[in-house]
């Protein structure tokens, strides 16, 4: 748990981003930056004399990145996407935790993530800037459509499209 909490001391000095890549990356995800460049691996983020980048996307599949760490998104302004699929360790409080991006984030997936219920749907509630909310093969949420039918009149702005487990081949 404390693995994934941020170092307030190494946000002061290198800044949310940074910081936010670093949980992402040590985590299995992936990040994109601002300029489009996908950085997957650890291991080539660029040294800490750099300038940091502002990351635009999130890629949370099939990673280890859990609502421990969700607060490193404080700060994280320029970012517009985030994918979590097939991932064991998201759950209810992990989707409320995306209320730390509420301001900037406008793409959001969630699938195949087997601890989430209709309770952590309801919770996508929070991201009032969302355009894009694609959900599927979530196993626990027992009512998608009536998940759907809720956010839809909260976020009456957003696209969601999904699908329930039981309607996946």
């Amino acid at each position: 748990m404390m693995f994934n909490k941020p170092d307030e001391k190494r946000v002061k000095l290198l800044g949310p981003d940074r910081t936010c890549a670093e949980w992402v990356l040590r985590n299995g995800g992936s990040v994109v930056w601002i300029d489009g460049k996908k950085l997957s691996d650890y291991n080539y983020l660029p040294s800490e004399d750099v300038p940091a980048k502002k990351i635009r996307e999130i890629d949370g599949s099939n990673s280890s990145i859990s609502h421990y760490g969700f607060s490193h998104l404080i700060g994280c302004t320029d970012l517009k996407k985030i994918i979590l699929h097939n991932n064991k360790y998201i759950n209810d409080s992990a989707l409320k935790g995306l209320e730390y991006a509420r301001e900037s984030l406008t793409h959001l997936q969630v699938s195949q993530c087997i601890n989430v219920t209709d309770v952590g749907i309801r919770d996508i509630k929070s991201l009032r800037n969302l355009e894009m909310l694609v959900l599927f093969e979530l196993e626990y949420v027992e009512n998608l459509e009536a998940c759907k039918e809720f956010l839809q009149n909260e976020l009456p702005k957003c696209k969601i499209e999904g699908k329930s487990a039981s309607f996946v081949e």
